[in-house]
């Protein structure tokens, strides 16, 4: 299963960058990088922002495991790529997720932002027409909190072993209609320690018409 949706994004990022090229005279798409690149180097005072959820029991889905639950969200574009994250009930609540013995739970609702004490940090490398550029290693939370405030977040995790896992994290602006797409990795001990770091490749402001080529052949 890990193995097809890796080869779905392998499709995505060869899309990805046909459409970057031919789009290679768009001065708003290169500022619009260029911008995003400043926000992510800027100095950050973490908030540790959040967007409020309630859990209703009508959105849970009973896993395979007695008193955990996917609390069902939205798809974007594909169905690999959700909201969906991970509860489990303690007492009539239900708490996201975040333990050694559930590892893509764990990493899921991470990347979804539904751990609220999340010490991880990352290295990011942003791609940009006709070369890359690095963003000073981060805590992991300043991406929440600089982009989560006005956009949808999806993810999908894509692989999975004993030494890493990756995944695909996006960011869906619903008002103008762009993404930003994080194709992210981790070794899989580091997940849980404090100050682990995430690497992640970024490919940034992705327009309405872009959105389709990625993943219009896929789409349900």
């Amino acid at each position: 299963m890990f193995k097809r949706k890796s080869l779905r994004i392998g499709f995505f990022l060869t899309a990805f960058l046909i459409s970057v090229s031919a789009g290679a005279q768009d001065r708003d798409k290169v500022s619009a990088d260029t911008l995003l690149y400043e926000q992510l180097c800027a100095k950050h005072v973490t908030e540790n922002y959040h967007a409020p959820y309630t859990v209703n029991k009508r959105d849970l889905q009973s896993t395979a495991e007695r008193g955990i639950y996917i609390v069902k969200g939205k798809s974007f574009q594909v169905k690999s790529l959700t909201s969906d994250f991970y509860v489990r009930e303690n007492r009539g609540s239900y708490e996201p997720i975040f333990d050694k013995r559930y590892p893509v739970e764990s990493f899921t609702n991470i990347l979804l932002n539904r751990v609220k004490e999340n010490k991880l940090k990352i290295e990011i490398t942003q791609h940009m027409y006709g070369n890359t550029k690095k963003v000073p290693v981060q805590n992991m939370q300043n991406i929440y909190d600089l982009l989560a405030r006005n956009m949808d977040i999806y993810c999908s995790v894509t692989s999975i072993n004993k030494e890493k896992m990756e995944a695909t994290l996006v960011f869906h602006h619903r008002k103008l209609n762009f993404i930003h797409m994080f194709i992210v990795s981790v070794p899989t001990d580091d997940l849980f320690e404090e100050g682990g770091v995430v690497t992640a490749k970024l490919y940034g402001n992705i327009p309405q018409s872009n959105i389709r080529t990625l993943f219009g052949k896929y789409k349900e």
